[in-house]
């Protein structure tokens, strides 16, 4: 069995600061709609701010809150990188007639890449409140190479314990 549906230790406290740091993007991205008065894609690295700095403060040195601020890092830093390349598809479109084709399908990946993050923010939120860990499958390990971490060594908590 995989660990992630493993019940991390922890307490009701512990868990509600864990949900929560999978919440925190959800800050950065409303300041950026309010200040800019429109959802803007140029604003998409700012996501990886809630993780980092709000989610710093609720893990508060917790090995569980660390690796759930770990993950909200990776997932929101890989869906700021894919909304600036399909921003860049959109542009391309925009720019070049003969690329015209581009700006409905970018437009409508970026629709869906939008309802991906709302949705996995969500179910790693429910995940962490009742001490789960949740990771998509796409994501790209960015907060390991932060750290100075090998991104393809594996860690106690990432394998599988069979061997």
């Amino acid at each position: 069995m995989s660990p992630e549906y493993l019940v991390q230790p922890g307490t009701r406290g512990g868990r509600r600061r864990d949900a929560a740091v999978h919440l925190t993007p959800l800050a950065p991205a409303a300041l950026a709609v309010a200040l800019i008065g429109r959802p803007a894609v140029w604003a998409a690295p700012a996501l990886v701010l809630g993780p980092l700095l709000l989610g710093g403060l609720l893990a508060r040195g917790r090995d569980v809150g660390r690796s759930h601020r770990r993950r909200a890092v990776d997932f929101n830093a890989s869906v700021a990188l894919m909304a600036l390349v399909l921003w860049g598809v959109l542009e391309l479109g925009v720019r070049f007639e003969l690329a015209g084709v581009l700006v409905p399908v970018g437009a409508l990946l970026l629709a869906l890449l939008w309802l991906n993050w709302l949705l996995m923010i969500a179910i790693a939120a429910n995940r962490a409140r009742y001490g789960e860990l949740f990771s998509p499958p796409w994501v790209v390990p960015f907060a390991r190479w932060c750290e100075g971490g090998d991104p393809q060594e594996t860690t106690e908590e990432d394998s599988d314990g069979d061997g």
